[in-house]
């Protein structure tokens, strides 16, 4: 009799299961209802991504002239937002709220106003229809966050970071921008005469760039000098490029010369305030110099742009150092929280365990 109710038992927690298994499955592939929003909270979930997603892809690129040249070809769509990432990749990322993210690589293959007015058309209506395209349940329930829940400025996993991430996938790259080039265009730098110049400068920079990725490719090598060696012949190809110079002050940061670090990260900064690695490589060296107050300068500024283990990390530990244990503990606890499996987590969790076990 016990074994005839064990069995039974067990035939009824097998159906329950296979129940519960089919409407996760059915909840998985259930059609999912896109987003219907007003055009001002569009705008609003745009500028919270635009935000994260432009640090992703390596900062913001400023020119001035740059910024005066593109918003000549939006006449057509004064909505459309343009804003250029610091990145060598050719690709652009429509975002909602009429935003779109391109890239500094993007601008280098540019061959004519014609295929420029051509690409930016093309983001404008894949801008429009995000949420008809291909919006994924993620992406609901993200949105859905963004509007309805105050982003945490230490949340590395908060809804427009998720969401940012997300839309980094959808991205119009090689395939996808070669079938958007418009008929007549030859991929010929000789026909990019009609370009301004401060879009014509980028085709120029591309060298520099090509020794900045073999250095970082020699750096992942661990072979730390000749990586200084290769930075420093890209920098000096491409003077003043802030993506250049905070790479190779990281790479002098790795190699324990502070000096040299300290001079090329401030440089990049200077250029480039607003890009969360210099910032955080900033701080890092202020810490490990003993400043305190600016490396919790560098590094809060850092988290403000994009909190990341790393920096909430460092912030934490300077914040440590410097008597806000309080401060500290708190950052431990979002570390591990977020990011409980990785070194960095545990390191984190290990340190709030000895701080509890002192009191």
């Amino acid at each position: 009799m016990r074994i005839y109710k064990d069995t039974l038992y067990l035939a009824c927690l097998l159906v329950i299961l296979s129940w519960l298994v089919g409407c996760a499955s059915l909840t998985q592939y259930a059609p999912v209802t896109a987003p219907q929003l007003t055009p001002a909270e569009e705008a609003r979930v745009g500028v919270a991504v635009e935000g994260r997603l432009i640090q992703m892809l390596g900062g913001p690129y400023y020119d001035k002239n740059l910024a005066n040249d593109l918003s000549q070809y939006l006449q057509g769509d004064q909505r459309l937002k343009v804003s250029v990432a610091d990145r060598s990749a050719s690709a652009l990322y429509p975002l909602p709220g009429a935003r779109v993210i391109i890239t500094r690589g993007f601008l280098a293959e540019l061959n004519s106003r014609a295929e420029l007015k051509s690409f930016l058309k093309y983001a404008a209506s894949l801008s429009n229809n995000i949420y008809e395209n291909r919006v994924t349940r993620a992406m609901a329930e993200a949105t859905e966050k963004i509007l309805s829940v105050s982003e945490s400025t230490y949340d590395p996993e908060s809804a427009a970071i998720r969401l940012a991430r997300l839309l980094e996938r959808e991205s119009c790259e090689k395939d996808c921008l070669a079938s958007t080039q418009p008929t007549g265009v030859v991929a010929d730098k000789a026909g990019s005469t009609d370009l301004p110049e401060s879009i014509k400068r980028f085709s120029d920079l591309q060298a520099g760039y090509e020794l900045a990725a073999s250095a970082r490719k020699v750096e992942k090598a661990d072979d730390q000098a000749k990586a200084i060696r290769l930075y420093l012949q890209a920098a000096a190809t491409t003077a003043d490029e802030p993506r250049i110079l905070g790479s190779l002050g990281l790479a002098y940061l790795r190699a324990g010369q502070l000096q040299p670090a300290r001079l090329h990260l401030q440089k990049a900064v200077k250029l480039q305030s607003d890009y969360y690695r210099t910032q955080m490589g900033l701080g890092y060296l202020y810490l490990q110099q003993g400043k305190f107050r600016q490396a919790n300068q560098a590094l809060a500024r850092s988290v403000h742009l994009l909190p990341v283990t790393e920096n909430l990390f460092l912030l934490a530990e300077t914040r440590e150092k410097s008597g806000d244990v309080k401060g500290a503990k708190s950052l431990y606890r979002v570390i591990v929280e977020s990011d409980r499996t990785s070194k960095l987590g545990r390191t984190a969790a290990k340190r709030l365990k000895q701080s509890a076990g002192a009191r």
